[in-house]
């Protein structure tokens, strides 16, 4: 990829140290948006993939500024996925003298990195047994899952030289980039805030052509909480996190958007409404498939029958994965806000049912 189409300089010119580099992806998300902050030290935030293609587009892209891979003195992740940490050994590799810093929940996945850790394999499978879903076709995901896994090579594990926390600062010479940790499409995810002039790179906290997946996932090594009467694991809520986030961020003043995937985003207020709407809608969906599948079954439904009625046409093996940590989360905010009870069947499996005429109409 040339230069002329991996780099786009300056594209806020209020904040014009800050460079977007587009590198591309073997995914139908497209191409990934990493940024270069032209200061000292030289800065890159996110790596893109390991692959030959995406290390190209980023040589042609340093090289158009008058830089190497081996400038670059130190690399912020927004968070541990694989086009975001990929490429960052192989940055180190090159010979400069680089040091890689990520939010302190990220530090061990970004160390251990592997493909099939990445799948979270084990404990999805753990909590979607606990959810109902069938023992056949856990079997099968986690076979298919297994199998991705030994053929993906994109992302290489590496060192984190520092670990950041909500409210610290990536400071050079000229720029200061706020750190706003911001749970909720993995547990780690932070955003860089340039305040003078309200530039906000958000990975894919918030995006131009989609909206993130939230991640549900048990705390690691965590056991029965005996506080809570149905003994659950304590677990990372992705879904309550995310919202309450975005809520939390729309409070500020912002300018403009830099994200990881959909090109920039001038208009940060209605970008942040739009993925809450997107949320609160499929919320409201998920809510009214609740109150079906317990009217038919005339009994408390689990969250994989509550997935299976919101998705009707959705693959179990394939296409469940993610839309049922959305169901999941949807189903925690309505326990919050007392709309559903929660108790376990025979088996052991979380079920629910809804407490108010309320669950189909929020």
């Amino acid at each position: 990829m040339p230069a002329s189409q991996a780099l786009r300089r300056s594209p806020i010119p209020e904040c014009p140290e800050i460079h977007q580099i587009v590198l591309p992806t073997p995914w139908p998300v497209g191409p990934v948006q990493v940024y270069l902050v032209e200061d000292d030290p030289l800065t890159l935030v996110d790596t893109g993939v390991r692959t030959p293609e995406s290390r190209a587009a980023l040589e042609a892209a340093l090289d158009g500024l008058g830089y190497g891979l081996d400038d670059i003195r130190r690399i912020v992740l927004t968070h541990y996925h694989e086009d975001h940490l990929g490429q960052a050994q192989a940055i180190r590799d090159a010979g400069g003298e680089v040091e890689v810093w990520c939010h302190e929940d990220e530090a061990a996945w970004c160390e251990d990195f592997s493909a099939e850790r990445n799948e979270w394999i084990e404990p999805t499978e753990a909590l979607f047994r606990e959810n109902g879903v069938p023992a056949d076709v856990l079997a099968k995901q986690t076979a298919m899952r297994r199998e991705h896994a030994k053929h993906d090579p994109l992302c290489d594990a590496t060192r984190i030289d520092r670990t950041l926390a909500d409210r610290q600062r990536v400071t050079g010479k000229d720029l200061s980039l706020e750190v706003i940790h911001a749970p909720g499409h993995t547990e780690g995810h932070l955003l860089l805030l340039e305040p003078r002039s309200g530039v906000l790179i958000t990975g894919d906290h918030l995006m131009g052509n989609a909206v993130p997946f939230t991640i549900t996932s048990y705390v690691e090594g965590s056991v029965p909480d005996l506080s809570d009467p149905l003994g659950r694991r304590p677990r990372f809520r992705g879904l309550p996190s995310y919202l309450a986030n975005l809520r939390a961020l729309r409070e500020r003043d912002l300018q403009a958007i830099l994200p990881a995937h959909g090109g920039i985003l001038t208009r940060p207020r209605h970008a942040i409404d739009e993925a809450i709407l997107f949320y609160e809608v499929r919320i409201q969906r998920i809510g009214r498939a609740l109150r079906k599948a317990h009217e038919e079954a005339a009994r408390p439904v689990s969250a994989f029958e509550v997935w299976r009625e919101t998705f009707p046409k959705a693959d179990a093996v394939t296409e469940m994965r993610t839309r049922l940590y959305m169901v999941i989360g949807a189903l925690d905010l309505m326990e919050d806000a007392a709309d559903v009870r929660v108790s376990r069947d025979a088996a052991g499996v979380l079920v629910y049912e809804p407490s108010t005429e309320g669950v189909d109409s929020r």
